[in-house]
Parts: C-alpha cells; structure tokens; sequence
C-alpha cells in the first residue's frame, strides 16, 4: 500500500541550477558587453584627451611668449592602439631664437599603456636658428627614423635615425651620418637630466673638419647636467643664470673614433664668467704619434712643440688592456678657449657668441 506522505515521481519539481549552460552564456555576453562598452567609452576618451592635450600644450607656449601649433589632427584605430596623425607641426620661441617645423608626425598610443607614445616623423624638419653659436636655417632628412617617449619616471625621450643628412641652407654645406642614436632623460635632484648620443660613420662639411679630417667613424656620449636644472633656452642670460648656481656637465663616457685619432676619456664640462667653456678630463689617447703629425701639418701645432709631445706622450705610453696599439693617458683641459694635453696647447677653440 502506497504511503501517500511520499510524492509520486511526477510531484517532483526540478529546479534548474544557475550553473546551467545558457545562464552562464548569457551572464558573459552580458559582462562582455559591458566590458565592451567600457573599453569604447575609454578609447575615444582618449581620443579626445589627445586633442586637448595638444591643444594646451600649444596655450601654455602662448602663455611663455612662444607660439605653436598644428595643420590637422586625426585620430584613428579603433579598438587597437590610438594612430595619431600630426601635421603641419610648429613652435617658435622668439627669446631663444628658434623655430622648428615639422611636416607630419605619426604616433602610436596603448590604451592599456597611456605612458608611452612611440612614432616616426615625416622629413625634411626645419630647424632655423637666430641666437647662439649655431645660426642659419637647417634642414634635416633621414632615410628611416623612429621616436619614442616614455613619460615615466620623469621622461624619457629616444630618437634613432639612419641615413641622415643634415644641410645649412644658407651654405648648403651638409654633414652626413649613418646611424644616430639619441636618449634625453629629465630628472631632479643631484642629476637633472642624462644625455646619450651616438653617431656612426659620420663625413663632416668642409667648414668642420679639423686636422684629422672629415670623417668621423664612431662619437659617444653619456653625460649628466647636475648643480642646477638645466635652462629652457640657450640664452646669454639664461645660461649665465645656470652657471652661476653651480650647473655643470658631468661626461661619464666619451669615445671618440676620428682620423688617426682614438681617445677614451671622462670628465667635467662648465661656462666661465664669459660664457665660454671650461673643463678637466681624464683621456686615453691612441695614435697619438700620428695625431700629433696631423696637428703639425696643419699649423695648429708648432713643430718644435710637436717633436717634444711625442717624446713626453711616447715615455708615458702603456699597452692597451685589450691589445692593439699603445695608449698614453693625459689630462685634457679647456681654459681660455685653449684645449691642452698637460702643460701642451693643442687647439685654440672659436669663441661662442649665444646671443
């Protein structure tokens, strides 16, 4: 007899866990879709922060008496990273007596990685310079290029180019180089900024060459602005400000492949009371003989004095650590515009006007 306090088998209600398959389906489009929205809603935030940024940074130029701008902005890629097309980019800064104008400048931004901008610009930039050591109108092509800047940690900027030409309109004297490497990092306190450049197989214009040449087969650099933050222009006024807070140059590294002559050396660059500048270095000197020869042929050494720098630099000269030819190390300075090897002057340094 059947007990009738139990249910038969059809009294059984089965609920369906929220585990099934079409509740989770739909509980991830639903999720997916949101995350979808927030992605979208982020990149075209982006997008105009991009635009508003450009546009303030070319106010708060205005603001320093400068000028800046650009032709046209666009934005595109969606949903991948920002491709910011740039062109008819220029600033001028009438106080420091520059302009610079760029045709068109491509960039890339991650939306998951906003710190970081990484592009290539479209040649030739025009550089025209109107105070300082370096005036004249400059024009700079090169056969590939790439720029990247990573604004962590105070700011890192990279430039790499190869195949570079850089002329003087004004001469059309042009310097060649095949491969340049530059990083720019701004810092603080004791180190301001560091300075990386590097230049391979580079032919100087005939108003450049020294006594060993034209060509210069490999220059590097490292190098740190400590004392005082560096200047935002290159000015008589601002630069004798720097100095006399303390700014200097301190060169962790120099490497210097030119003509006959190879030198390694390290030290301390400054700006005497007239604005000229001053400096002690520890250098590595290879090819010294030759070297010497070089500077005598081309007057800037008397051959007495020459004959006596041999014999002083030929005692002083001890094998290279890793082989190949001897190598005499002496203290460089520049004082009075004068470069010295010791108690020796080599080179009498053009004085620099920056204004």
């Amino acid at each position: 007899m059947a007990n009738s306090n139990y249910p038969g088998v059809d009294d059984h209600v089965v609920e369906r866990p929220f585990t099934s398959r079409r509740r989770l389906l739909i509980t991830f489009a639903i999720l997916l879709g949101l995350a979808a929205g927030l992605y979208a809603g982020w990149w075209f935030w982006l997008a105009g922060e991009v635009r508003a940024r450009l546009d303030g940074w070319a106010a708060a130029m205005r603001l320093d008496g400068r000028t800046a701008g650009y032709t046209e902005l666009s934005v595109s890629g969606f949903p991948g990273p920002l491709r910011i097309n740039l062109t008819g980019l220029d600033a001028t800064d009438p106080e420091g007596g520059w302009t610079l104008a760029v045709p068109a400048l491509l960039a890339a931004l991650s939306p998951w990685d906003i710190t970081r901008l990484d592009g290539n610009f479209t040649g030739p930039l025009r550089l025209s310079v109107d105070k300082g050591p370096a005036t004249g109108r400059y024009r700079l092509d090169a056969g590939s290029n790439a720029v990247s800047l990573d604004r962590s940690d105070g700011g890192t900027l990279q430039v790499s180019l190869s195949d570079v030409r850089a002329a003087r309109e004004d001469t059309q004297e042009t310097l060649r180089v095949d491969d340049v490497k530059l990083t720019l990092n701004r810092g603080s306190i004791p180190v301001y900024g560091r300075f990386e450049l590097e230049a391979k197989n580079a032919e100087l214009p005939v108003s450049m060459h020294s006594a060993f040449g034209g060509h210069v087969a490999r220059f590097r650099i490292a190098a740190d602005a400590t004392g005082a933050e560096l200047p935002e222009g290159l000015n008589a006024e601002r630069l004798k400000v720097w100095a006399d807070d303390g700014g200097a140059i301190e060169v962790r590294s120099l490497d210097v492949a030119h003509g006959v002559l190879g030198l390694l050396g390290e030290g301390t660059l400054a700006l005497d009371g007239a604005l000229q500048p001053i400096g002690a270095f520890t250098a590595r000197i290879s090819g010294f003989n030759a070297a010497v020869d070089a500077l005598v042929r081309s007057g800037v050494v008397r051959r007495e004095d020459g004959s006596l720098a041999k014999v002083v630099l030929g005692v002083l000269a001890k094998p290279s650590p890793g082989g190949g030819p001897k190598q005499v190390t002496v203290p460089l300075t520049v004082q009075d515009r004068v470069l010295s090897a010791g108690p020796i002057p080599l080179i009498r340094l053009r004085e620099i006007h920056w204004d």
